[in-house]
């Protein structure tokens, strides 16, 4: 499972997810040097899978390109649409618009109002970003909050869509899935029997273009590696959002 390589943050600290469906300049850059270790470390893929967001598709076929200019062989490209990201975005935005259920929050979105950066204003953002977002996991939000999809039904959903490719007579032997880390933060959970703040907290864990191995033999699933960054040479490279 690969996170998607850096997509592009807005300005604005409380819509800065408004235009985050597309890769940053650097995070094509990510997502070329990814493409490149793939190769190098002599990995071929049966088959791949991408999520249905622009981000996961930008990723893949940075890849792609990368494969095939090295003449190496690439399946056909196949959408998941269950391995979307949750709408905990959403969450945070309807939080901030509305968050006289909690003093902390409401002095979060007042400080960030004040802050004098646009780095400053993006921390205390995302500060605000996980503590919605973990109250929304633990099912504590006020529900006028919450939106179409819950935390729960967010993991249920990507269970079948990582259970569908993990069934069946055509299961691959190698297979790539191009994502974002709620779902693999979910997935690695499941792998691992943990609960739902542990797989929020995995998600929060994952950085641009990074892999996450899982192994199935005998009907069952391991966890082989975790949040693993290819070996490129730039620290400019190493983001989380």
């Amino acid at each position: 499972m690969i996170r998607h390589a850096q997509a592009t943050l807005s300005a604005a600290p409380n819509r800065a997810f408004g235009d985050y469906d597309r890769l940053s300049d650097l995070g094509l850059r990510q997502a070329e040097h990814l493409g490149e270790e793939l190769a190098a470390s002599g990995t071929v893929f049966d088959r791949v899978r991408v999520g249905p967001a622009r981000r996961h598709r930008q990723t893949a076929d940075a890849v792609v390109s990368v494969y095939e200019r090295l003449g190496l062989p690439w399946p056909e490209v196949e959408t998941v649409e269950e391995l979307a990201e949750h709408h905990g975005a959403s969450v945070v935005e309807r939080a901030l618009e509305r968050p006289d259920h909690d003093e902390e929050l409401l002095r979060l979105r007042e400080a960030t109002i004040v802050a004098e950066s646009a780095d400053a204003r993006l921390r205390l953002y995302f500060q605000a970003f996980r503590r919605v977002t973990l109250q929304w996991a633990q099912g504590i939000l006020p529900p006028s909050l919450g939106g179409e999809e819950d935390w729960r039904s967010f993991r249920a959903r990507v269970e079948v869509g990582v259970g569908r490719m993990l069934a069946g007579p055509e299961v691959a032997r190698t297979t790539a899935v191009f994502t974002s880390g709620g779902p693999i933060g979910s997935t690695v959970a499941w792998a691992l029997g943990l609960g739902d703040q542990a797989a929020l907290e995995l998600g929060w864990a994952l950085q641009n273009a990074t892999v996450t191995e899982l192994v199935q033999r005998e009907g069952r699933v391991w966890l082989k590696s975790f949040n693993a960054h290819p070996r490129i040479g730039s620290a400019e490279l190493h983001t989380h959002v």
